[in-house]
């Protein structure tokens, strides 16, 4: 296979970028909406099209790593995609994190879509002024930021919706397996987990050894603790796991304080 025209539409969607940046500095006048979108070439047509016709502008990037550049040169009011599972799996940038999500697909990815995050779902084939009016009414009607939960005493902030997962402000980026793992451990704090309960009763990843998931465990205290965060994952001998609150005070290694459970 020819990697030339990719290589090719990559370098003039860097130059337009540039460009742009160069006109954004110069521009006074206010400029209509942008609209990022990396989609399929089957779907851009259409999206294009929909999109040029309300007299907004439209930018296409090739890959999903090009928003927050693009989004900080061209000013974008929201990112049209069809790649929802690069959308769960993508650590959020500084920027688009902030921009409203309009994700494309087949009606049977609408849940799938809306907990990867998407402001709104446009199920394909793609009806234009149902694509229009949805962006007319996020972008004119931004939604109030969603409360998101906070870190834990632990600086562990952990959102299942959206599957992102931070220690204090550094982003941790982990595997469908691991992402399950820690979220049945947080899910239960102070509790036991048994090995068997973690191998067999995981819901979202295959069932697995207890030697494959000593490796996980110990592969998530890797990357836990390069981010900044206590030893939290306890291992009771012969019986399982569970995750437990470190105060500062006994952040020492080997001591945990179990934080006290709450009845009801």
């Amino acid at each position: 296979m020819c990697l030339l025209p990719l290589f090719v539409h990559t370098a003039v969607c860097q130059l337009k970028l540039a460009v742009s940046a160069v006109q954004k500095r110069l521009r006074k006048t206010p400029r209509p909406p942008a609209v990022l979108i990396c989609v399929a070439n089957p779907l851009a047509r259409p999206c294009v099209h929909a999109i040029t016709s309300a007299g907004w502008t439209c930018h296409r990037v090739p890959r999903l790593r090009y928003i927050d550049r693009a989004a900080r040169a061209l000013d974008a009011s929201a990112v049209v995609t069809d790649r929802i599972l690069s959308v769960a799996g993508r650590p959020e940038g500084p920027v688009s994190g902030l921009l409203p999500l309009v994700i494309l697909g087949p009606p049977r990815r609408a849940a799938d879509a809306l907990k990867a995050g998407a402001a709104l779902f446009v199920p394909v084939p793609i009806d234009g002024p149902t694509l229009v009016q949805g962006l007319a009414r996020i972008i004119q009607h931004p939604a109030q930021e969603q409360v998101r939960p906070g870190a834990d005493a632990n600086g562990l902030w952990f959102d299942p919706l959206t599957t992102q997962v931070r220690v204090n402000d550094t982003p941790l980026v982990l595997s469908p397996r691991h992402f399950c793992v820690l979220h049945e451990l947080i899910r239960s704090p102070g509790r036991l987990l048994t090995t068997e309960r973690l191998c067999s009763g995981v819901t979202g990843t295959r069932p697995m050894t207890s030697a494959a998931l000593a490796i996980c465990i110990s592969r998530l205290r890797k990357l836990l603790r390069d981010a900044g965060a206590p030893d939290c994952i306890e291992t009771v001998h012969c019986l399982g796991y569970r995750y437990v609150t470190v105060t500062p005070a006994l952040a020492s290694p080997g001591t945990f304080a179990l934080p006290v459970p709450r009845h009801g």
